[in-house]
C-alpha cells in the first residue's frame, strides 16, 4: 500500500511540475525558426525590455506582446544580415546595472533569470541585441538632425498648442530644439513602425494561440 501511494503522489507530483512548465514554457509563435515561448513574454516584460500596455483584454494584452517579440525577432534577422558589430561590454554591463537596480540587486536578478530558464549569458546576449538593433535602426534611418528648418517651422505651425511655457504661448525660436525632438520622434515612429510591418509581411512567422 505504501508503495503505491509513494508511485501515485509520484506521478501527481511529475504532472503537476510538467503543466506548470507548460504553461510557463508555451510556444506562442515560431519566428524564422526561433521559437517565442510565454516565458520569454514574461522575461522581457519584468526585465523591463518590452514596451508596457494596459489593457482589460488578456487576450488583447498576450498578443501586442507576442507581436513585439516577434518583430524584435525579425529586426534581429535584419541586423545581422547586415553584420551590425556586437556593443562595447561597458554598455552591456550599464544596461545590466539597471535591470539590478530595478530588480533589487543581483540576487534578486539571478532568481528571476532562473525562474524563466535563462542565465546570465543570455541576458548580456539579449541585452547585445537589443543595443544592435538600435543602432541598426539608427544608421538606417538617420537621426533628427535631418529635419530642415522649413519642416520644423511648418510643425510648430500647426501644432502651436502643444508648445508652451508655464501656460504661455512662445514662438518658434524659444523652442525650436523642443519641436525637432517632438517632429523626429513622431516621424521615427511611423518609419520603424512601417518597416517593421513590411518585415512581418516578408517573414517566415507562425502564431499560435495563446
Amino acid at each position: 500500500m505504501g508503495k503505491l501511494f509513494n508511485f501515485l503522489f509520484a506521478v501527481l507530483v511529475g504532472t503537476t511540475i510538467s503543466v506548470s512548465a507548460q504553461q510557463l514554457d508555451q510556444i506562442l509563435a515560431v519566428v524564422s525558426g526561433q521559437i517565442v515561448l510565454r516565458s520569454d513574454v514574461r522575461a522581457f516584460l519584468e526585465l523591463d525590455l518590452v514596451d508596457k500596455i494596459e489593457s482589460s483584454n488578456p487576450l488583447q494584452e498576450d498578443q501586442y506582446y507576442v507581436t513585439k517579440l516577434i518583430e524584435r525577432q525579425l529586426a534581429l534577422d535584419e541586423v545581422n544580415r547586415y553584420r551590425i558589430p556586437m556593443p562595447a561590454s561597458e554598455e552591456v554591463e550599464e544596461e545590466i546595472g539597471a535591470i539590478q537596480g530595478r530588480l533589487g540587486g543581483e540576487p534578486a536578478l539571478s532568481e528571476f533569470l532562473l525562474s524563466v530558464g535563462l542565465g546570465p549569458r543570455d541576458l548580456r546576449q539579449i541585452l547585445q541585441d537589443n543595443i544592435r538593433i538600435e543602432l541598426y535602426v539608427s544608421e538606417r534611418f538617420g537621426d533628427a538632425n535631418q529635419l530642415s528648418e522649413s519642416d520644423l517651422i511648418s510643425y510648430f505651425s500647426e501644432n502651436r498648442g502643444f508648445f508652451t511655457v508655464s501656460g504661455r504661448a512662445v514662438e518658434f525660436d524659444e523652442v525650436r530644439e523642443v519641436v525637432r525632438s517632438r517632429l523626429w520622434s513622431e516621424q521615427r515612429e511611423s518609419l520603424v513602425k512601417e518597416w517593421l510591418t513590411d518585415l512581418t509581411r516578408r517573414g517566415e512567422v507562425v502564431r499560435f494561440d495563446p
